[in-house]
């Protein structure tokens, strides 16, 4: 049996098509990727300016964002949340602690857990960090609403996937 004419052109050509599409994709992902990283690298700062505020260190910061008032969590998935090893997060907790934002409390049945419960305090002062920190820069403020809606959608899928 034998090919219709052009069939072989044809083939070819959607070949070279696919192919041409699947370079443009990876490159298209690249500059995103790359972007993300950039807007990454610019809420980093910004973060490291709202904690200074507070008198914080950034990991300090970010526990005292993790921890949910009169939610106690246990010291490993705090550490877990912060993407770090436990031993890294009890100089942190030491320090908030000693601030009375923070307190180490123990478990009946289990003496070598340590929850983490946020005072009073902390939770007037984590309040205020989460005001102030989570404030959007004037870059995305000034988007249109429709904007907002699109990349809201599309950083909602990126985080489904994590």
């Amino acid at each position: 049996m034998t090919k219709p004419a052009g069939t072989h052109i044809a083939s070819v050509s959607d070949a070279t098509a696919r192919a041409k599409d699947a370079q443009e994709s990876a490159e298209l992902a690249a500059r995103a990727w790359h972007l993300l990283g950039e807007v990454a690298l610019t809420m980093r700062a910004a973060w490291l300016d709202v904690a200074a505020e507070f008198d914080l260190t950034p990991a300090q910061a970010l526990a005292l964002r993790r921890l949910e008032p009169n939610t106690p969590l246990p010291m490993n998935t705090l550490a877990d949340a912060m993407l770090c090893d436990a031993s890294n997060v009890t100089g942190i907790v030491d320090k908030l602690e000693a601030r009375g934002l923070i307190e180490r409390q123990a478990i009946e049945h289990d003496r070598r857990v340590k929850m983490l419960a946020v005072t009073k305090r902390g939770e007037e002062l984590r309040r205020r960090l989460l005001h102030r920190g989570l404030r959007p820069s004037p870059a995305v403020a000034a988007l249109a609403p429709d904007d907002h809606r699109q990349l809201i959608a599309i950083l909602d899928r990126l985080l489904s996937t994590r």
